[in-house]
């Protein structure tokens, strides 16, 4: 059958299964069974499945379960609670002090995790009630966290690098390395948002009352609350850039070092450890079944000249090399508002993490821009993930509609760091290029 025919076939069946409303992983699973019996017959079914768990084999693959389970004995000892107070202390008296702290605190939590879910949820519950107390606005107060808590999918080790490194073959180290510049930039700009619309707008983030100010003491007394995460950090992500471990070995690092975190601050105990583990299971094998059900539709999806087709239509697109990236972030951030993050970068990283190298792009910068796509699709209306791992949290007077339009300001600005990347590679390549040369 002619490849084109073929791709669209596949097309047709998968959006029909969305269409139907089954879960996304029963869709590419089914898509996969149904072409290969179509294509190549039921005698083909058993190379199909052997090839698509052949993924979970890869040694890479480990450090995902083992991120997780840090990720779950930190939420689970508070730190992120430790850390707000101290944030609090010091960046309180400042107007806009709090949604400040707030993105800080996610940023730190997001190097000691890498992953989304449990930072909105415990910002959600810790830092928006506070910003509500001293009469911040909702909407701003709420990008805040939606914000901050997707910083996971970019800031390393996050585990999004690590998954599109295994079916890209992308370094993952190298990622990790460019994921921190991505990751300060955005910080930054959200930071420099936060602080100008507070400054014009008095009542919009109101310092704190001076009576609920900390002392100096207080505020010094308070650094010791992150020295356990700096070291955390250090400690997985010096691992990976000094060449000491793989991702693979560094997560495993960072599981010792959370459970030596937990005990140093008396918060271990059986009952933390069993829910840890329980959560980790449940999420890993989530991403177990997506990672298998989206390998064994991207491998039929290429072997009937899929990779092809999307080629020949970029190609026809307007504007050369560029017009195909503007249109692959184009697809990237429509996908976003619909799919969930770990299937789209099954399923669009091998095909266009190639076409983008043949026509001469760094695969890393690009699997970088892919990462800030997968941050906005977290936060993107309606479907993103952030949005209603808040509302699930958020006091009762916040509708589903005011975390809609607390979204979107800050979506602009990450647009605006996209286009930055885009435009100035090296402004997120430099530190992979120095510690990589």
């Amino acid at each position: 059958m002619d490849s084109f025919i073929s791709s669209v076939v596949i097309l047709v069946i998968m959006s029909l299964g969305i269409i139907s409303g089954l879960p996304f992983v029963f869709v590419l699973g089914g898509t996969a069974v149904i072409a290969t019996a179509l294509f190549w017959g039921w005698n083909a079914l058993p190379q199909m499945v052997f090839q698509s768990y052949k993924v979970l084999e890869d040694f890479v693959f480990v450090a995902i379960p083992l991120f997780v389970l840090m990720a779950m004995i930190l939420h689970r000892a508070r730190l992120i609670e430790d850390m707000f107070d101290m944030i609090y202390k010091w960046s309180g008296p400042v107007r806009g002090g709090l949604a400040v702290g707030t993105e800080l605190i996610c940023a730190v939590f997001a190097a000691c995790t890498g992953i989304a879910g449990g930072t909105e949820t415990t910002m959600g519950l810790v830092a928006m009630p506070n910003m509500r107390k001293y009469k911040y606005d909702l909407r701003l107060a709420a990008g805040t966290v939606l914000t901050g808590g997707t910083l996971g999918q970019l800031i390393p080790p996050s585990i999004l690098m690590v998954i599109f490194g295994l079916v890209a073959n992308v370094s993952v180290g190298q990622q990790f390395a460019g994921g921190i510049a991505a990751g300060m930039i955005l910080v930054a700009l959200y930071i420099s948002y936060i602080l100008i619309r507070s400054f014009l707008n008095e009542g919009l983030a109101p310092a704190l009352p001076l009576e609920e100010r900390a002392s100096w003491r207080e505020k010094f007394l308070s650094l010791k609350q992150v020295i356990l995460p700096l070291i955390l950090i250090l400690m997985v992500l010096g691992s990976v850039f000094t060449g000491v471990a793989t991702p693979t070995e560094a997560a495993g690092m960072g599981v010792a070092g959370a459970l030596f975190s937990a005990i140093i601050l008396r918060r271990m105990s059986w009952q933390l450890l069993k829910e840890a583990t329980i959560s980790t299971m449940r999420v890993s094998a989530v991403i177990g079944w997506i990672v298998v059900a989206a390998s064994a539709f991207t491998n039929v999806f290429i072997i009937a000249g899929g990779e092809h087709f999307m080629r020949s239509i970029l190609t026809l697109l307007p504007g050369g090399k560029w017009g195909v990236l503007i249109s692959s972030q184009v697809m990237l951030f429509i996908l976003g508002m619909l799919l969930e993050t770990v299937a789209i970068i099954l399923i669009c990283a091998p095909l266009f993490t190639s076409i983008m190298v043949s026509f001469g792009f760094d695969p890393v910068w690009f699997a970088l821009l892919f990462m800030v796509q997968m941050q906005m699709a977290y936060i993107s209306p309606p479907f993103g993930y952030s949005l209603f791992y808040l509302y699930s949290v958020a006091p009762k007077d916040v509708t589903m509609d005011d975390l809609y339009r607390a979204a979107w300001p800050f979506i602009g600005i990450q647009a605006v760091a996209l286009a930055i990347f885009i435009i100035w590679p090296d402004t997120i390549l430099w530190l992979p290029k120095l510690i990589f040369r």
